[in-house]
């Protein structure tokens, strides 16, 4: 199958670990034996179009996030595409993230003829809609009317309506029908998200008593580092905790929260239990998995469902972490992880403590958690759903 993939970010560019994941799923398409082309963004490459080597992937796109960023140029960003669609002949065009991209591209594969699916792994494609610009006096218009419908003027129309739509969780899902969203039923699945199972192996060495704590992920407000920060503050001040530490690995586009971050465990009196590593290379995360026992999960916003615990579980780490959006899929307290209220410090250091306390549990919840990522969440059971749904398009 020729599937031509249009999204924002690709690696080695990228800004979170999701880019990462459409590239992994990407290249399994391919050793499955489906031809893959990339379009996606100059995202840190100004206008270069692609990197050496990369005959598969073109870089054209604009990508525009921010207030100052330039608006974009529709039709120049519609004849880009145009060109993929001519050049390449897909028989499906698979949009994934498309924020900061031009709305209008699925409009312009429609026009085409071609074939659309779509996968949604965070819930901005509630947001993914056009004609809006067309409300107001253009209602009045009978021939607009006529054209587009009022619920089109009022509201925009969403990008996703009516195709077919792969949902890295069922949160996001329950999304789409709560936003009254439309998609194409037998053809649109919850396809977790998963991993390589055997490039986050579990280390050999015992995790017991556990002492040394991890975040990984970007250092944003809504990810809740602080609130992983202050907890460690107050198991601090407990003679039984004298040895825990915490390391974090990651940074982010927010460097007014990292340095506050970076500046918080001196105001809390715990500068010499927290370690930070900045950005780690997906390369070396399994090492830095190996060298840590629980890994703590803070996120305070809906998150979608995460990549990063299924990597810290199938490196045989135990999870403290909230179950805000889709995590809740994952994590089931006391069985599959340990689980706090988001933004509660004094609870993230209660389901630490008990973690610490209880050799028996955290043997449970670790083996649980490790057994449902090897049986549900790899990275071949991920690309069997979508490869499935493709290939059964009509």
């Amino acid at each position: 199958m020729k599937i031509l993939v249009v999204t924002n970010l690709y690696p080695p560019h990228h800004v979170g670990g999701y880019e990462i994941g459409c590239r992994d799923v990407v290249e399994k398409l391919r050793a499955r034996g489906h031809a893959v082309m990339v379009l996606t963004s100059t995202f840190r490459r100004g206008e270069t179009e692609n990197l050496p080597g990369e005959a598969d992937v073109k870089r054209a796109l604009q990508y525009s996030t921010a207030p100052a960023d330039p608006p974009h140029n529709k039709p120049a960003e519609n004849r880009k595409l145009v060109r993929a669609i001519r050049e390449f002949s897909p028989e499906v065009v698979y949009f994934w993230n498309q924020a900061g991209l031009s709305l209008w591209l699925p409009f312009t594969a429609y026009w085409h003829g071609c074939r659309m699916a779509f996968f949604l792994s965070d819930t901005n494609f509630v947001s993914w809609r056009i004609g809006a610009w067309l409300a107001g006096p253009a209602q009045k218009n009978v021939l607009v009317r006529a054209l587009f419908g009022r619920t089109f003027l009022v509201r925009g129309w969403p990008i996703i309506q009516n195709r077919p739509c792969h949902f890295a969780s069922d949160f996001l899902r329950q999304l789409a029908v709560k936003s009254k969203i439309t998609f194409a039923g037998r053809a649109s699945v919850v396809a977790h998200w998963g991993i390589d199972f055997a490039q986050f192996a579990p280390a050999s060495r015992e995790r017991w008593p556990v002492r040394r704590l991890l975040y990984v992920g970007q250092m944003i407000r809504q990810k809740g580092v602080h609130t992983a920060i202050a907890a460690l503050a107050l198991l601090a001040r407990e003679p039984e905790f004298s040895g825990l530490v915490l390391t974090l690995a990651g940074g982010g586009m927010h460097p007014d929260y990292e340095r506050a971050m970076r500046a918080l465990p001196a105001e809390l009196g715990i500068a010499d239990r927290v370690n930070f590593l900045g950005k780690v290379s997906r390369a070396d995360l399994p090492r830095v998995y190996a060298e840590h026992d629980a890994l703590i999960f803070p996120s305070e916003w809906e998150e979608p469902f995460a990549i990063t615990p299924l990597e810290a579980i199938a490196g045989g780490l135990a999870v403290v972490g909230t179950t805000t959006g889709g995590s809740g899929e994952l994590f089931r307290n006391r069985e599959t992880a340990m689980t706090f209220a988001a933004g509660d410090a004094a609870d993230c250091a209660r389901a630490i403590r008990e973690l610490c306390a209880n050799r028996e549990l955290f043997q449970h919840i670790s083996g649980n958690a490790l057994r449902e990522v090897r049986e549900k969440h790899t990275l071949d059971a991920m690309v069997d759903v979508i490869e499935k749904s493709l290939l059964g398009m009509d």
